[in-house]
């Protein structure tokens, strides 16, 4: 005969077991990489960064615990491929709206050439032959593959590619040192890293690459209706005001794409 102090005990482990399981699949933990001015460590090794923000905002508002880290790049890919990190931040693309789904886009943003002040840029076919520096492997080199197609349909010279594993600011400083010829990067990224070294004068080409930039979780681990929440929580804040002055810190603006468009996006709202 078991003991009423045991069944008690019993009793109440039951009861709180549908509780920690609801509690551990409502935590986040989500992954940000080296990326400014979207997500990067000041010296303090605090995280910063527009997105970094933004997400933070939602985390204060999450039922569950949501944390927010920022980890080198193939890290975090690697902490997200395994599962351990449910959300990462990325770039929306069709291939990876097959395996993931995707937070409403918290910025939009696009890509583009910088060259030096002697080589002004006007168009694509100036670039035929010349060595691009790019951050890479990343939606920012299959970018540039397809202005490398671009090339090619007019029988150019290829692009030549000059790759780098991180997207901080050792590309520019590069291309201040006329390593390459020039920088395709994030508009964005590009100007604040020129900024920090100081160098000035730049021309900038854009590339009519508008991207979107997301939290993607993976579809095998995280469940549509976790992300359908986040996404409500952060139309929420919008509608409230409360992410004003971050867009606007950042000198940028929120992105809204029509409702009919999400369900083909793997955007669950």
């Amino acid at each position: 005969m078991i003991p009423p102090g045991i069944k008690m005990l019993f009793v109440i482990m039951l009861l709180q077991i549908p509780f920690q399981i609801w509690s551990n699949d409502s935590d986040l933990n989500i992954v940000y990489h080296d990326f400014a001015p979207f997500s990067y460590q000041d010296n303090q090794g605090q995280a910063q960064g527009i997105l970094v923000e933004l997400t933070q905002a939602i985390c204060q508002q999450w039922p569950g615990q949501c944390d927010i880290s920022i980890r080198p790049y193939r890290r975090a890919i690697h902490l997200f491929a395994n599962g351990e990190a449910k959300g990462i931040f990325l770039g929306w693309n069709r291939e990876r709206a097959e395996t993931m789904w995707f937070s409403l886009p918290l910025v939009q943003t696009e890509y583009g050439f910088y060259t030096l002040k002697d080589f002004p840029l006007t168009e694509l076919n100036q670039l035929a032959g010349k060595i691009i520096g790019v951050y890479g492997p990343s939606n920012t080199y299959s970018s540039l593959m397809l202005q490398q197609d671009k090339i090619k349909r007019l029988s150019l010279p290829p692009l030549l590619t000059d790759i780098y594993p991180q997207g901080d600011d050792l590309p520019m400083r590069m291309l201040q040192k006329r390593r390459f010829d020039a920088y395709y990067v994030n508009k964005d990224v590009g100007r604040f890293y020129a900024r920090q070294i100081g160098l000035s004068e730049l021309h900038y080409l854009s590339a009519d690459r508008e991207i979107l930039y997301c939290v993607a979780f993976n579809k095998a681990v995280t469940d549509s209706e976790t992300v359908r929440q986040f996404n409500h929580l952060f139309v929420k804040l919008l509608q409230q005001g409360r992410l004003d002055k971050i867009y606007q810190k950042y000198e940028m603006q929120p992105i809204r794409l029509p409702e009919e468009d999400l369900a083909a996006k793997s955007i669950p709202y």
